[in-house]
């Protein structure tokens, strides 16, 4: 084949013209120019020579370059020697010269001194200060004349700026006193001269302020500085407005001003404070706060506040209020750091973990003083009544200062509340209560009016705060929203305080009308209102939470999209900086105002809702069934769908096992040390615990997300029927029995698959027998519960597996018997009656006989140790207390081993304790009312209404805010020990205003603090058997039904679907009953409900059915023979549900025997 297309198969002839041997040029090791090296060598050479040449000219030019720049810079350093010779001339006489003389010498020194003045030449200095004496002296003459051009004075001005920057005021002070007097004429003269340089001059002055005492001679002088600018005659408006933002920005933001701090009255005489919050608040609506450090910015705020208050007025000013709003949101979380308990955590870097300085602590928390939340009010009060501006806007406008007011005080956010609840604000329509006045400004709103009419727009106006811009903070929609939540704080407050008279009062739409109605009744909302009020709750609350994760993910990519522009990076960090970093991805991103994210906007929201349905649970006022929402889920696959949500969720929780031990670990808090090395330990410490804080907030966003349903069933259970939720309880106890049982729930497979797993039935290793070993006991009757304490306080959350128990008697002789499930339950039942009805230390009744902790049980037990003269830190002392509580704790776990078996005690809890129960699962806690108190101490809550309702001056009645605790034994003589309910509450005097906090705080006292650790105890155990998280499914009603049993009345067929019989009674083949069953069931249906409750106590040891029906009572009722004698009684064996009735002939005979034994109380018969 020819190598080419010409058909020639010869090869073609190749001619080298640059006389270099075909080799490669680049395995060449060296570029230098040889003989050798060939044609390509002698290129690179010619390459190599002209760049060569290009570096020789580059030398030369620079070289050129250096000598001009030499040349330039030794001509300029002659001439300013030669002109300073000049100008050392014109000033070498000594001593003041005629003014006539002064005139001609700063003509000739004025152009000579701005020409040659170097700040950093100390020489310099003193030439413009002569120069600086010349003009005083003759009252800027030359310039006035025309001699010299006034554009110098632009010059003038920058120099004297910069000579003051070198000075120093406490050693240099004739100069600065020179060049700043003549500073100040060349402002009044010309203020536009100054502008360039305004910042620089306000920071100096800042400066001088800070390095000069209180007393300094040169208080006058900088005073004048201070305020020449902002008060300049005939300056332009731009001029005034670029003052103002400078002295704002370069003097205010400065720290520790000492001399303008000590005279403030005095320099404000010069400050337009109307002018400086319209300078601000321009200021902060555009890049103010990304320019300033968050330092600057708390100076600036303390300087601001102090300045305000000089007017006359001595409270905030309208126009001063925005200003205020807008730096307080801004610097929110820095001030909640600084009021905050030092035991808080803080989430920040250490630098800012400092505390605020002790001056603007002070102007802070002026803030907060009563004088002034009241004087706010009133100014308030009076410009809205005197305007006819929008309510809606003036009600928005204050929401948001207060809001701000309470996250930046936390300790004193139920002052600010009281000092809002007591205020009475002007309408068209006559004044209004506070709470009346947001209500009416709350229900114009568009989003209230929108959500409570139609609960399915609730997630889309929501879902336009995740879609809109940082910089719509100030737009109608968000002063709704604040209105919005200033109103649910201040309700939440009210809600508190209202007992029940009071709450049902104002339910009638005349109880509000009279003028002598107290402010609390004055305060509450109609029915139609609260109608409203609850439907929008219960919307808004049920988009909260069900679509949680739908609104997080929004805002958090909608943060991320903006973050990609420069403008919004310092937002982003001040949103971060507002929310804290303990919050998820996500919630940082969604803030409705300062202090209020999500998590907070949610927890206000439902605690609101919450408040109001434990009203209605306690006495109905809302329709039947008003708080369901079962047209928001498919209720026919709703139950499987919530345990599906579950299993996931625990799968989940499962992986992040060891995360939560780690959490655990780090909940405690570690003690602070106060060397250098523990300072840094502690700072670890505290950042470890927020990393956790951060990991667990990831982890609940993320259940959210893939639970909506159970985030429902936990936080507002009640939209779901009752009886839906008992089957998932139900359903959630026997996955957890099928999960840790590993499928085998009946109680002998279990033990069975124990022994299988651990050597067999007839082999067992002493694994296998340890198992079943710490499951059984030995119950000596008389000491049940000291018993079954040593026996089962080990096994833990192991209690959930079954028991096996066996009687003795007090020789330890075994009772005869078979555990088959009967026994546990009487043992069960026996525990909970010997603690609860046989010793009254733990637990105690009120007048219903309803149960809960004994609240002085801790005080009792240190006071009976201190009179045994055990020392309180000794290991004794631990020890008694310890017990004391595992005591608590392990009553807790019975509680929930009969829950978890569904066994069905007869004992009725305190309401109050219940909810306790509630919201131990629940994201909020318990919140103590006085109505809770009511059930607690009728006679202490009967003292606190008269209190409430005292009609004279309460300070007449010389109470404090402090309460006496009894610390002995109701056998002992009576001690007592005095506490304070506030901090030096033994100061603080209870009045007329101040009385329902005082009241507030007792039922507090009484129901949270008092009997805290025992509770906290008792859940403990409780949780550990019974997941929290179901029990915040029911209120404290259906908890108690849960407990113990149905209360309505006993349905006699369905007891008799669900009925066993065996022996003669055992139906037949023919399916029919034997006569005396048929005589039974015809007694039963003639009993009345209150004797049916007595046979079947006396059967199952519990009045009450259980909630899904006698289908659900385990072991089943059962009835068998009990011979043919007509004179026997009937007897029982609750442990089994079994009734063995005689072969009654009569229906007289059988109803007299059965009512004759159940009166007569004739139990356990093991025939």
């Amino acid at each position: 084949m020819f190598p080419t297309f010409t058909g020639s198969s010869r090869k073609s002839r190749n001619v080298n013209l640059s006389g270099q041997k075909a080799i490669n040029p680049f395995t060449s090791t060296s570029w230098a120019p040889s003989a050798a090296a060939g044609a390509s060598k002698s290129v690179a050479h010619a390459q190599a020579e002209r760049l060569q040449r290009q570096h020789e000219r580059d030398r030369l030019k620079a070289t050129l370059r250096i000598q001009k720049s030499w040349r330039g810079y030794r001509t300029r350093r002659t001439l300013r020697t030669a002109r300073r010779q000049i100008i050392d001339g014109l000033y070498s006489g000594e001593g003041p010269v005629a003014a006539e003389d002064a005139e001609r010498r700063t003509v000739e020194a004025t152009p000579l001194v701005l020409g040659v003045y170097q700040a950093s030449r100390p020489d310099d200095n003193k030439r413009l200060s002569l120069l600086a004496r010349d003009l005083l002296q003759t009252r800027f003459a030359a310039f006035a004349s025309g001699a010299v051009e006034p554009p110098r004075l632009g010059k003038l001005a920058r120099v004297l700026v910069a000579g003051l920057e070198r000075l120093d005021p406490n050693t240099a002070a004739s100069q600065v006193q020179i060049l700043l007097a003549t500073l100040v004429e060349v402002i009044r003269a010309r203020p536009q001269s100054v502008r360039p340089v305004l910042g620089n001059y306000y920071k100096v002055l800042g400066e001088y302020c800070h390095s000069l005492g209180p007393t300094s001679e040169l208080l006058d002088l900088i005073q004048s500085a201070v305020g020449a600018p902002l008060t300049a005659p005939d300056a332009p408006e731009s001029f005034t407005k670029a003052a103002y933002y400078e002295f704002a920005l370069s003097f205010l933001t400065q720290p520790d001003l000492f001399l303008f701090e000590s005279n403030v009255a005095f320099f404000a005489t010069g400050v337009d404070v109307d002018r400086l919050s319209d300078s601000l608040h321009a200021g902060i609506s555009t890049d103010f706060r990304t320019s300033r450090s968050q330092t600057g910015l708390i100076w600036l705020l303390a300087h601001f506040i102090v300045l305000q208050k000089t007017r006359k007025q001595l409270v905030l000013h309208s126009r001063s209020l925005k200003v205020l709003y807008s730096l307080l949101s801004a610097l929110s979380s820095q001030i909640r750091r600084g009021f905050a308990p030092s035991g808080e955590v803080r989430d920040e870097e250490e630098g800012a973990q400092q505390a605020l300085p002790s001056y603007v602590s002070d102007k802070l928390a002026s803030l907060t003083d009563r004088d002034e939340i009241s004087g706010l009010l009133e100014k308030f009060t009076s410009e809205h009544g005197s305007t006819s501006g929008s309510e809606l806007e003036d009600a928005g406008f204050l929401a948001g200062y207060i809001l701000t007011l309470v996250y930046c005080f936390p300790a004193l956010g139920d002052d600010i509340r009281m000092r809002l609840y007591l205020a009475d604000i002007p309408t068209r329509s006559g004044p209004l209560p506070a709470v009346k006045f947001f209500w009416n400004a709350l229900s114009k709103t568009s989003v209230f009016s929108t959500i409570a009419s139609d609960g399915d727009t609730a997630i889309y106006i929501l879902r336009q705060k995740s879609l809109e811009t940082r910089a719509e903070t100030h737009s109608p929609w968000h002063r709704e929203w604040r209105t919005v939540l200033l109103f649910l704080e201040l309700y939440i407050f009210v809600l508190r305080l209202t007992d029940d008279d009071d709450f049902f009062s104002a339910l009638r739409p005349s109880a509000s009308s009279d003028a002598s109605t107290s402010r609390l009744r004055r305060s509450g909302l109609g029915l139609e209102n609260l109608k409203r009020l609850t439907l929008f709750l219960k919307h808004l609350s049920f988009a909260l939470y069900y679509n949680a994760a739908d609104l997080l993910r929004l805002a958090s990519d909608r943060t991320n999209v903006l973050n990609t522009s420069d403008d919004f990076a310092a937002s982003s960090s001040r949103a971060k900086c507002l929310t804290g970093s303990n919050q998820g991805p996500g919630a940082s991103s969604f803030v409705l105002t300062a202090g209020v994210d999500f998590d907070a906007f949610r927890n206000l929201v439902s605690t609101a809702m919450k408040m109001l349905y434990e009203r209605d649970s306690r006495h109905q006022f809302l329709p039947q069934n008003h708080w369901l929402m079962t047209s928001k889920f498919d209720m026919e696959g709703f139950l499987s769908a919530v345990v599906l949500e579950e299993q996931r969720q625990r799968e989940l929780a499962e992986a992040g096992d060891e995360d939560e031990e780690d959490e655990e670990d780090g909940d405690e808090d570690e003690p602070m040390h106060l060397t250098s090395g523990g300072l840094r330990l502690s700072r670890h410490a505290q950042m470890e615990k927020i990393r956790l804080l951060r990991k667990r907030t990831v982890r609940e966003n993320l259940r959210a997300a893939i639970g909506p349903k159970l985030e429902i069933l936990r936080n507002m259970p009640f939209v779901v029927p009752f009886d839906v939720r008992v089957q998932i309880f139900r359903q959630f106890v026997y996955l957890d029995k099928h999960r840790r049982r590993g499928g085998n729930i009946d109680p002998d497979r279990w033990r069975l698959s124990v022994l299988n797993q651990h050597g067999g039935p007839f082999d067992p290793t002493p694994t296998g027998t340890n198992i079943l070993g710490r499951h059984q006991a030995q119950i000596q009757r008389g000491r049940i519960f000291p018993d079954a304490m040593d026996s089962y306080w080990e096994l833990g959350e192991g209690l959930k597996e079954p028991i096996q128990i066996t009687f003795v008697d007090e020789f330890g002789m075994p009772e005869a018997g078979i555990d088959g499930g009967g026994v546990t339950k009487e043992f069960l039942i026996s525990v909970t009656t010997e603690a609860f009805t046989q010793d009254q230390k733990l637990f105690v009744t009120n007048s219903k006989n309803s149960y809960y902790p004994n609240p002085c049980a801790m005080d009792q037990q240190k006071n009976s140790l201190r009179q045994a003269q055990i020392p309180e830190d000794s290991e004794a002392w631990r020890e008694s207390i310890a017990d004391l509580l595992r005591q608590y704790e392990f009553l807790g776990r019975i509680i929930g081993k009969c829950l978890y078996e569904g066994i069905l005690i007869d004992i009725v809890f305190a309401g109050f304790f219940l909810l306790k129960w509630t919201s131990a699962g629940a994201a909020d806690s318990y919140r103590a009312n006085i109505n809770d108190l009511r059930e607690l101490d009728e006679g202490l809550y009967q003292g606190m209404l008269r209190l409430k309702n005292y009609p004279g001056d309460v300070t007449d009645l010389s109470l404090d805010f402090t309460i006496t605790d009894q610390i002995s034994l109701p056998d002992e003589p009576v001690r007592t020990t005095t506490r304070a309910l506030v901090p030096n509450g033994e100061d603080l005097t209870v009045t007329n205003e101040n009385r329902p906090l005082y009241i507030s705080y007792v039922a507090r006292h009484r129901l949270m603090v008092q009997p805290h650790a025992q509770t906290r105890a008792f859940l403990r155990g409780l949780g550990s058997i019974i997941d929290p998280s179901w029990l915040s499914m029911f209120n404290q009603t259906e908890l108690q039904r849960l407990v113990g049993g149905d209360s309505s009345e006993i349905d006699v067929e369905d007891l008799r679907r669900h009925t066993v019989y065996s022996g003669v009674y055992e139906i037949g083949d023919d399916g029919l009953e034997h006569p005396t069953i048929r005589l039974f069931w015809e007694v039963m249906h003639g009993l009345e409900d209150r004797q049916r409750r007595d046979v079947l106590k006396y059967v199952t040891s519990t009045p009450r059915a259980p909630l899904l029906g006698f289908g659900q009572l385990s072991p089943p009722f059962s009835i068998r023979d009990g011979g043919l004698d007509q004179a026997r009684l009937p007897s029982a064996s609750t442990c089994v549900n079994l009734l063995k009735l005689p072969q009654y002939r009569s229906r007289a005979g059988l109803r007299a025997k059965l009512l004759y034994a159940v009166s007569s109380g004739a139990g356990f018969d093991l025939s």
